[in-house]
């Protein structure tokens, strides 16, 4: 093909031969500079698999920026011949230069960083190469290296073609691609592959770098095969003894069988190398850290608050978010058993407490510990991995991005200390890792603050999460964290009775699947949208199936596990429903509602006293919840402690603001005042819904406290036809065991579709 043009790219010699064609010296006629030129290998024009990977190869490669990775700058066809056009790197291979010899242990550390380099930003784009050797390893007379040939490369790519975009996941080609001696086990064996993958192929060539030979060298395939997956690797110094200690562990971390035993990424190995070349020891921090998981798995994490240190007391609530950030993304990974949650670890917020104390309290096995700098529109997160025997710091990296970047920045954060704890990352781990997107600076402060705002918990703090929650929409109408944000609010308000129930949940319905339509992987949204179709809509079955998906996608997400657990409750399936908030307990250990509603379980078993131990741990997190007295109420009730039930139950209603209500209930002595008190205080509340808003459970509550099962199912008939949000817990509540075998309870159970 000497002297043919294609396109307008003038063959001026062949240079060389790569995984999937002929490489060319070969002129720009528009640009007037060389260029590498690569076509497909003759006779292999026909072959449509082989033309679909030389198109794989070509958006492989024009995905990635880097100065370690030659660069794409066309790709087209002529003829019936496909040809991709990079930039021409004069110089020559790295096999070329490890004919004359090994390398020094200086010059090998210096070309094996640059791979690394090079090999992280491939794999943040979700690349892998799969076909990592020498010769694809091209050396710049300066010194530079470009990795180069993605022939063979393992392309995340979108799975299920006919699904929409919001429904797709991230698959890895599985095929066996790639040369034989510098393949993973894993890909010997046509497993999936991850970065992890090309991690090995890096320790095989700079251990061929550094001893003259390869650490598999059989010729035989047999042969190779079997000390590839079977056989360790002669240790480096016993084939060149100058070869230094920490180099050959390098190397054989590297080179474990197992890939979650070597290096998780490319960046932490890119790190050590770097290490080695200003003479510090790796040492301390890898046995530190292979000591520790030796010892005992890094399983579980408890992320402190991040130290806001932008010199700006107004700037805490993007610290607080970045904190429950890294939170969400961590509790994400289909590897870590448990993330403890934003609740528990905020009461650490400038605590004086050692590492010890609050691993031990939270019973974790890590900490991650951290501070952000905001300024205008740049974030520099430090992030640090502490041991709690003794606080030792076992990694520490900083970032720094435009608020732009604040996803891809997050994203990095978890990859690294996924790295270091040696988390698997499964398929769709990698997937989302490598997709992170933008958002614009003004929707990710918007939605920050509305969550700030969301935890108050309040009517005001309600109002002020819809105003920034809409701000960052304003922003971004594609922001799916913030339509999900939104649609919590209107919930919580129809759940509360703070709004008619149709409004609230109606909109929190619409806000959950406009989320869904932009991100179906957000387990909030799948959680937003099951709670509306049980508390509101009784759709049942499918309720149960969005609250497991939230659940699959995020396993160390409290919250849906708690109202999960309050649905299989209300189902009936206490066994279940008693798991569920066990695991929401091991996940936040200090939420009031997660303590309530474990006392609330045992109440419907008739197990008061029980229940009351759980209900004062709830008051002593959170003094004067509403939750708590409104429990106290029922278990002294189930005791028989009548005097100590209406004293509960005046408290409930002075919360809620019932003054007159309260009122009613300051009189009352043994059972049958109690009777009388609960009638005085049904008749007061139901006169009180002419000009307010009440809830109908309460009022037909008091009515079956005081023996008036007919007037108590007339305001169950009430509570149905407005779908109340408590409404579901009628199945349940032992407040209403007297009136089961009434008709019209019986009917209203099959209204609202129980499972009978």
């Amino acid at each position: 093909m000497i002297g043919q043009t294609l396109g307008h790219y003038r063959i001026v010699e062949r240079v060389g031969e790569g995984g999937m064609g002929v490489v060319y010296r070969a002129h720009d006629i528009h640009l007037e500079r060389d260029v590498a030129l690569k076509v497909l290998l003759a006779g292999t024009v026909g072959d449509t698999d082989a033309r679909q990977r030389f198109r794989h190869e070509a958006r492989a490669l024009s995905r990635l920026n880097h100065p370690n990775i030659a660069t794409v700058h066309d790709f087209d066809a002529q003829d019936g011949i496909d040809f991709l056009v990079m930039e021409y790197l004069p110089g020559g291979s790295l096999r070329d230069r490890l004919a004359r010899g090994p390398l020094p242990e200086g010059e090998a550390l210096e070309l094996g960083a640059q791979v690394a380099d090079g090999l992280a930003a491939a794999h943040a784009a979700g690349v892998v190469h799969r076909d990592l050797k020498p010769a694809n390893v091209q050396v710049l007379p300066d010194g530079r290296v470009k990795v180069v040939d993605f022939g063979v490369a393992a392309l995340l790519r979108q799975a299920s073609a006919g699904a929409d975009a919001s429904t797709r996941a991230a698959t890895v080609v599985q095929e066996a691609a790639g040369t034989l001696p510098y393949m993973a086990p894993e890909q010997v064996r046509a497993e999936a592959c991850d970065a992890r993958t090309d991690v090995w192929a890096l320790g095989v060539l700079l251990y061929e770098a550094t001893t003259g030979r390869r650490p598999f060298a059989a010729t035989a395939t047999t042969a190779l095969v079997e000390e590839i997956l079977r056989q360790a690797p002669a240790p480096p110094r016993q084939l060149r003894p100058d070869v230094s200690e920490r180099l050959e562990d390098l190397l054989l971390k590297c080179l474990e069988k197992d890939a979650d035993s070597r290096y998780q990424s490319a960046r932490e190995l890119a790190t050590d190398l770097r290490r080695l070349q200003a003479g510090g020891d790796i040492s301390s921090r890898r046995n530190a850290l292979s000591g520790r998981t030796a010892s005992r798995r890094v399983e579980s994490l408890a992320v402190l608050p991040l130290e806001n240190l932008s010199g700006d007391p107004r700037q805490e609530y993007f610290a607080d978010g970045m904190t429950e950030s890294l939170i969400t993304d961590l509790g994400r990974l289909t590897g870590l058993k448990r993330v403890i949650a934003r609740g528990s670890v905020m009461r650490y917020k400038g605590t004086t407490k050692s590492p010890a104390e609050i691993a031990r309290e939270l019973n974790v096995d890590a900490l991650v510990t951290g501070a952000v700098v905001r300024s205008g529109d740049r974030v520099r997160v430090t992030a640090q991995l502490i041991s709690p025997e003794g606080g030792n710091q076992l990694w520490a990296e900083q970032y720094e991005r435009d608020l732009t970047d604040v996803l891809r920045l997050q994203n990095e954060v978890t990859r690294a200390i996924a790295g270091e704890i040696r988390v698997t990352l499964g398929a769709r781990d990698q997937a989302r890792l490598a997709s992170a997107g933008s958002v614009s600076p003004e929707a990710f402060d918007a939605y920050l603050m509305g969550r700030f705002h969301w935890y108050r918990m309040s009517p005001d703090g309600l109002d002020k999460a819809v105003e920034y929650f809409q701000l960052a929409l304003n922003a971004d109408p594609d922001y799916a964290r913030a339509h999900a944000g939104l649609g919590f609010v209107w919930t919580i308000r129809a759940h509360t009775g703070l709004i008619p129930a149709a409004h609230g949940y109606e909109r929190g319905r619409a806000a959950a699947l406009k989320a869904l339509e932009v991100d179906n992987s957000l387990a909030e949204a799948h959680d937003l949208l099951a709670g509306v179709l049980t508390w509101y809509e009784w759709e049942w079955a499918a309720g149960e199936s969005e609250y497991r998906r939230a659940i699959e996608l995020n396993a160390s997400y409290a919250d849906v596990r708690c109202f999960y657990a309050f649905f299989l409750h209300a189902m009936g399936r206490q066994q279940e429903a008693r798991a569920q908030i066990e695991r929401a307990l091991e996940l936040d250990p200090y939420n009031t509602l997660f303590h309530h509603g474990l006392a609330f379980f045992l109440l419907s078993d008739r197990r008061p006293d029980e229940a009351l131990v759980h209900l004062e741990r709830a008051a002593t997190l959170q003094p004067g919840s509403l939750f708590v007295h409104a429990d106290r109420w029922c278990a002294f009730d189930q005791k028989g402690e009548f005097e100590k039930a209406r004293a509960e139950a005046r408290e409930y209603f002075a919360l809620l603001g019932a003054r007159e209500v309260a009122q009613t209930l300051e009189r009352g002595e043994g059972q049958r005042g109690y009777r009388a008190a609960m009638r005085r205080a049904a008749e007061v509340l139901a006169a009180r819904s002419i000009r307010a808003s009440v809830s109908q459970v309460d009022v037909a509550k008091l009515y079956a406290l005081a023996g008036e099962n007919d007037r108590a199912m007339d305001w169950l008939e009430r509570a149905c036809q407005v779908r109340a949000s408590r409404l579901p817990y009628l199945n349940v509540l032992r407040e209403f065991d007297g009136l089961r075998a009434h008709p019209r309870f019986k009917s209203l159970l099959r209204r609202m579709k129980f499972p009978l």
